[in-house]
C-alpha cells in the first residue's frame, strides 16, 4: 500500500517516469515467416475492407481520411485562429455550426462519424 501511495505522490508531483510514445513494440517482427503468412492470410478480408474505407472516404469527402483527421485535429486545437475561421466559413455557407468530430482509435464508429460529417461539410473543408 505504501508503494502505491508513493507512486501516486510521484505522479501528482510530475516526477514519475513517462512512457515514451515512440517506444513501439513490433510483435510482427518477432514471429516466424510461416506465422506471418498465416496471419496475413487470416486478415486479408479485414485489410481489404480497410482499403475500401480509405477509397470510400476519398470519394465521399474529396480528401483521404487522414487529411480529414488532420483538419479536424487542427480546428479543435487552434481555438484562436482556425476555430473562429471554421465557424465563419460554416456560417457563410449557411450550415449548422458544428465542429468536425475527432477520429478516436478506441471508438469503433468514430471514423464513420467523422467521414459522414465531413461529407456534409465538404464545401467548408
Amino acid at each position: 500500500m505504501e508503494d502505491l501511495l508513493a507512486q501516486l505522490a510521484e505522479l501528482e508531483a510530475g516526477n514519475a517516469d513517462q512512457d515514451d510514445p515512440n517506444d513501439i513494440y513490433d510483435a510482427f517482427a518477432t514471429i516466424t515467416e510461416d506465422a506471418k503468412a498465416k496471419f496475413l492470410a487470416d486478415t486479408k478480408i479485414i485489410a481489404s475492407a480497410l482499403r475500401k474505407v480509405r477509397v470510400y472516404s476519398h470519394a465521399v469527402t474529396g480528401a483521404h481520411s487522414s487529411q480529414v483527421r488532420t483538419i479536424s485535429f487542427k480546428i479543435i486545437n487552434s481555438s484562436t485562429i482556425l476555430l473562429p475561421r471554421w465557424k465563419a466559413i460554416v456560417a457563410e455557407l449557411q450550415l449548422d455550426a458544428k465542429i468536425l468530430p475527432r477520429d478516436v482509435s478506441t471508438r469503433w464508429n468514430s471514423t464513420y462519424d467523422m467521414l459522414m460529417i465531413a461529407r456534409k461539410y465538404k464545401k467548408a473543408i
